[in-house]
């Protein structure tokens, strides 16, 4: 019968309990055979590269090979494992390595600054924060301001639309508003201020009283004796000449006299006795060297 030798592998020069007659131990690392001799020595039985003698693989029983060696020393395992292509592998891992171990200083460099940014963001986000509760607090108090505030908008848009009309209209406050027949006391013609008041042809001046009707006046075409111009009457019972003018202020038309029945002395510029005109008309009612009686009269 044949014998067979039993292979045990591991790194390094086995220990007398690893190994007993007959039994063959492989150091993988190292590439060195060791056995065991009749005195319980281990001994080393050769190296490879040519040190104490050559053992090739086809001297060692197949059976007896690791699954973990043979898959590199065997290719025609089929989970053979080419130890030169991991090599190749690994040398270009090692560049990649490097390459990593150069990113990881750098993102650690970049993770302390965002680490010391984060802390910086934070104070700021705190502060924006506070920031913004004021802000609400102070937009809250400017839209309850606003809402007092816009009341009074809507009003100063209907005040200052009042007085662009004002502004179109005559800045003394006084509009002409039509023509006054003082013989009937009724109103003759109508202009357009009378017209937007509401008067009309034919009214009388007592009917068209209070504010809308400040500021407007009538001039008398037609002298007669004055009439239902207000209560309480101020120019009842007064005399208008033409040209004469009747202002409302509210609750009366007030006479203002500007016309006048006839032509006083005091009327006439320059002395009367160089108007010819005058002094022919005089002439024509009196004798020049007549005596002018007045009469007599008692004293109190």
């Amino acid at each position: 019968m044949a014998n067979i030798i039993t292979l045990k592998y591991g790194s390094g020069v086995p220990k007398k309990t690893d190994l007993v007659p007959g039994e063959v131990a492989l150091d993988v690392t190292n590439k060195v055979i060791y056995a065991m001799d009749a005195y319980n020595n281990v001994i080393e039985m050769g190296r490879n590269m040519g040190e104490g003698g050559t053992i090739g693989w086809d001297q060692i029983d197949p059976d007896t090979i690791p699954p973990g060696i043979d898959v590199i020393i065997n290719p025609s395992n089929p989970d053979y494992v080419d130890l030169t292509e991991i090599e190749e592998r690994l040398d270009g891992a090692e560049s990649d390595i490097s390459g990593l171990k150069s990113w990881e200083a750098q993102a650690k460099s970049e993770i302390s600054a965002l680490q010391a940014q984060q802390t910086i963001n934070t104070g700021a986000i705190s502060q924006n924060t506070t920031d913004i509760g004021n802000n609400t607090t102070a937009i809250n108090g400017a839209v309850a301001r606003l809402d007092v505030v816009e009341p009074k908008v809507d009003q100063n848009i209907k005040d200052i639309a009042d007085l662009k009309n004002q502004l179109g209209q005559d800045l003394t406050g006084l509009q002409p508003a039509g023509t006054y027949n003082a013989a009937n006391n009724k109103v003759k013609t109508v202009l357009g201020a009378g017209t937007a008041a509401g008067i009309q042809a034919g009214d009388s001046l007592n009917s068209h009283l209070g504010d809308d009707y400040v500021g407007l006046y009538f001039i008398v075409d037609e002298p007669g004796v004055l009439a239902n111009t207000g209560t309480p009457a101020r120019a009842d019972g007064e005399d208008a000449n033409t040209g004469d003018w009747l202002l409302c202020d509210g609750p009366h038309w007030v006479h203002f006299e500007f016309g006048s029945a006839g032509v006083t002395f005091s009327e006439i510029a320059g002395s009367p006795y160089d108007n010819a005109a005058l002094a022919a008309e005089l002439n024509s009612k009196m004798d020049v060297d007549a005596k002018i009686d007045g009469g007599t009269y008692t004293g109190a």
